[in-house]
């Protein structure tokens, strides 16, 4: 009897965490933009191999940064440049992602990190 508890226990974790990309997706703050700028090499590659896009949000990283460190986020942006850019190279080169941010009126040369969430929605930051 303990075994299953702790196997029910186990499933619910691993489907809290399933869902977890959608709702920082979705309630996005100045902790996951720092993420998902230093994980810009990652998201490059991700971004590349998508196919099927559901939507796009566009979260502005100024907005989330009131009251934080704007410091701390440029270095972050500094630091990061090259996956940055490779970044933007992937959106502008993946057909499907680049004519969702054109629908979405984004300038890819504003992105500084994305997000995409198991649903198929991406989540730029811009600044």
């Amino acid at each position: 009897m303990q075994f299953t508890k702790s196997l029910v226990g186990a499933a619910g974790v691993v489907a809290l965490l399933a869902f977890t990309p959608a709702i920082a997706a979705n309630n996005a703050n100045f902790g996951q933009v720092m993420s998902s700028i230093q994980a810009s090499k990652t998201g490059a590659t991700d971004i590349q191999a998508m196919t099927t896009l559901k939507s796009v949000n566009v979260v502005m990283v100024n907005d989330l940064a009131k009251g934080e460190n704007i410091a701390a986020l440029d270095a972050a942006v500094t630091k990061n440049n090259t996956d940055i850019s490779a970044l933007r190279t992937a959106m502008t080169s993946n057909t499907a992602v680049n004519q969702a941010l054109v629908d979405a009126k984004v300038d890819v040369s504003t992105v500084v990190a994305a997000d995409i969430a198991n649903d198929g929605i991406l989540t730029v930051y811009v600044r």
